[in-house]
């Protein structure tokens, strides 16, 4: 090959490579990090503490550091994982606070988000909102043992207080160590007869109102068997009727299980008793089997894992957001129009989907929906169907497999149990359509971070990736030059050694 036909071959090749090299170095120098917490701008708040997440990452996905200020000062995380960063806002201003959320990478670009938050102090002990609570045993197919109902939040009080209070109206009692007000841990949810004060070492929470047994039926879903053999170090689907009967919690079925909680379709990386909620939150206390991935909930246990080489990266499958879905079914107790057929028959739907572990999120909003609208719309004549109570304690889901059934296949054997109730001692069901209204779906766009955000650097790196790209080619084409060079010496050296007599 000639040297004119070498040089055309090097600069057709710069010329294919140019536009992919430039965008590609564009693109990499102009991102930044990215921020996402749980705050929502323009919010308004009673109590006088928050808990809120920040997930921050460089360009990319490496979790980097965030900075919090409140007015100014800045805030220390309560828990700091390899997932995301806990923080508690400590309001004492009234009026317009302002929160700042930032992190910087790649190259010093800074993202920044901004919230206000209009702070409304109340007295301690005042009531400054309600939650949604439930208590769940969908995973080993008991389905609920407390149905959504919702609570007062008082102020001053951290979310172990409100869970022991749910559990004692409802007729059952807590095992726990640490305190209500630091390092709470739920070990077990325990009948309400349950007489002693301690349990494997953890102390009893108090006396329940109207005590009542667990009375579960366990029987686990079969799409969980697969992943807890292969996950689990211990698993027996007959070990709480064995050894922990009216004592669910950890250890029980697997080495991996016990209660996990979530709000608003969140797994704080904190406990219960430094967890504080807000007007409107939805709380779900829920059993997992296998360290929350079973749940939705997995890497925010809290504690290394052992044998973490066999579990998943993420969970056994994908979970739906069942928030809404849970304020629906909370709503529809209210409401006293159970009996309705159209509002029973929503009802029941709902109930499955619920116990469908893998729902997909568009079966899960379509229930949601369904159940909202025959609330709204009650039909006159009462269901033909033998009322019942919301499935807890010893009712079993639907199915066994986690997969959705149809709404008329649903069992509608009555379970004997105590009806949920609020702090003022009405039972849900008596509860009128008018005394009986439910809070309305928190803001999920907090979720996301709903807020101002101001990202800085970001033109200063455009222009610095611009100088970067053309140095590459700049060099690309020095070095095409310097070879082309090269070539041609060692082409004239030949020639002249070829002359030579």
């Amino acid at each position: 090959m000639n040297i004119k036909v070498r040089l055309s071959v090097i600069l057709c090749v710069l010329l294919v490579l140019i536009p992919v090299i430039l965008p590609a170095i564009t693109a990499g120098a102009a991102s930044g990090p990215s921020l996402r917490t749980t705050l929502t701008d323009n919010a308004v708040q009673r109590g006088s503490k928050k808990t809120f997440d920040v997930w921050a990452r460089n360009a990319a996905g490496e979790k980097i550091i965030a900075t919090v200020k409140l007015n100014g000062r800045k805030i220390d995380p309560t828990w700091d994982d390899s997932e995301k960063a806990s923080y508690t806002l400590v309001f004492t201003t009234e009026g317009q606070n302002t929160v700042t959320v930032s992190a910087s990478s790649d190259g010093g670009k800074k993202k920044t988000l901004t919230y206000h938050i209009s702070y409304q102090k109340a007295k301690e002990g005042e009531k400054i909102g309600t939650a949604v609570w439930s208590v769940e045993a969908f995973t080993v197919g008991c389905g609920y043992i407390i149905a959504p109902v919702e609570m007062p939040i008082y102020e001053g009080e951290t979310s172990a207080e409100q869970l022991i209070r749910l559990l004692h109206e409802n007729g059952l009692v807590g095992y726990y160590g640490g305190t209500v007000k630091s390092s709470f841990y739920l070990a077990y949810i325990a009948d309400g007869t349950a007489a002693g004060e301690k349990y494997n070492n953890y102390m009893k929470s108090g006396t329940a109102k109207k005590p009542r047994k667990l009375n579960l039926s366990p029987s686990i879903p079969s799409l969980l068997v697969p992943y807890l053999e292969d996950t689990m170090t211990f698993f027996d689907a007959d070990d709480y009727i064995k050894n922990w009967r009216g004592y669910l919690g950890e250890f029980a079925f697997t080495n991996g299980s016990g209660w996990m909680y979530c709000v608003n379709n969140v797994f704080p990386n904190v406990g219960f008793a430094d967890s504080y909620l807000s007007d409107g939150d939805i709380v779900r206390v829920q059993f997992t089997l296998g360290y929350g991935a079973d749940i939705g909930g997995f890497g925010a246990v809290g504690t290394e894992i052992p044998d973490a080489d066999t579990q998943p990266e993420s969970g056994y499958f994908a979970v739906s957001d069942k928030d809404r879905l849970t304020l629906a079914i909370c709503r529809a107790i209210a409401s006293g129009h159970i009996d309705r057929s159209n509002v029973r028959s929503a009802y029941n739907a709902a109930l499955t989907v619920m116990a469908s572990l893998n729902a997909t999120q568009g079966a899960v909003d379509s229930a949601a929906e369904k159940l909202n609208r025959a609330v709204e719309n009650p039909s006159s004549d009462s269901s033909s169907e033998t009322k019942t109570d919301p499935p807890r304690e010893n009712d079993p889901p639907a199915t066994t497999d986690g997969s959705p059934e149809s709404s008329d296949t649903v069992s509608t054997t009555e379970a004997p149990v105590t009806e949920p109730v609020t702090s003022d001692g009405v039972s849900t069901y008596e509860k009128t359509e008018t005394s009986g209204s439910v809070t309305q779906p928190a803001d999920t766009t907090g979720s996301t971070g709903t807020a101002s955000a101001v990202i800085t650097g970001i033109d200063d790196g455009k222009e610095e990736a611009s100088k970067a790209a053309i140095y590459v080619i700049i060099a690309v084409i020095f070095a095409s030059v310097a070879v082309t060079a090269v070539l041609c010496l060692k082409k004239r050296r030949s020639d002249r050694t070829e002359r030579k007599p």
